[in-house]
């Protein structure tokens, strides 16, 4: 008898007990192994549905013709259980909204993060100045939020280099380390100085750095934070969440 035929020879309660000791991302994967598996995890609500959907309901997106304005496509059925007319924020809504960022079901704008399957949104407070000889510079904003490892986010102020900066000679290298932002954690609701110190040698001078009103994207993965630069290239930003 292999061990999964001798797993599932187990009561239900043994079993949903066990997988209740399993973190967040073992338990929906475990969830994948088999249909009884998935019906336990789903009739005992072993994960918390509210962090991590085990359905989509639907998809936001942006009009590439018309900036900001926002959409929702979704069937029918599902259209009432998704909040999408952000009628519950506390700003006027004419259907444009600028969202900046997007994790795992949270939406980040410019001063709230938004979960729109839950009504649940926390207003951002305003960031603190840039830090010494960035006072100057614009800031690209994301969002970091996985819930198979942390109910909380952090969302992180990228210093973007303006067309005319006078504060760094053209030959200063770019991004210097340590490389000092502005993160704000939903953990403390406030924003904090994070540090980053650079592995290996710089991409280039500020020279280099080509501004641009272009919104750039950004990817999480495996404790790291990917960020599409102003010269093309990509900065990863290592860190744990907790």
């Amino acid at each position: 008898m292999d061990l999964l035929a001798a797993v599932q020879l187990l009561p239900d309660d043994v079993l949903a007990c066990i997988l209740r000791r399993l973190n967040s991302r073992s338990l929906a994967a475990s969830r994948c192994v088999c249909k009884a598996w998935c019906a336990l995890v789903d009739t005992r609500s072993l994960l918390r549905a509210d962090l991590l959907p085990i359905s989509v309901y639907g998809i936001f997106f942006v009009e590439e013709v018309n900036l900001g304005r926002l959409g929702f496509f979704a069937r029918p059925l599902m259209e009432h259980k998704i909040a999408d007319k952000f009628d519950y924020l506390d700003v006027p809504y004419n259907g444009h909204l600028d969202i900046l960022d997007h994790r795992n079901g949270l939406l980040l704008l410019m001063d709230w993060v938004v979960n729109p399957g839950t009504r649940q949104c926390m207003p951002l407070p305003p960031p603190p100045p840039m830090c010494v000889g960035m006072e100057g510079f614009y800031d690209s904003r994301y969002l970091v939020f996985d819930p198979t490892v942390s109910p909380h986010y952090h969302v992180l102020s990228i210093p973007v280099v303006p067309l005319n900066q006078t504060k760094f000679t053209k030959e200063t290298e770019w991004p210097p380390s340590p490389y000092t932002i502005n993160v704000f954690s939903s953990t403390t609701r406030r924003w904090e100085n994070w540090s980053f110190v650079r592995e290996g040698g710089a991409r280039g001078t500020i020279a280099d750095i080509k501004f641009s009103w272009k919104h750039r994207y950004a990817v999480y993965w495996r404790d790291a934070l990917y960020v599409h630069c102003q010269d093309d290239s990509i900065i990863r930003y290592m860190f744990k969440l907790s």
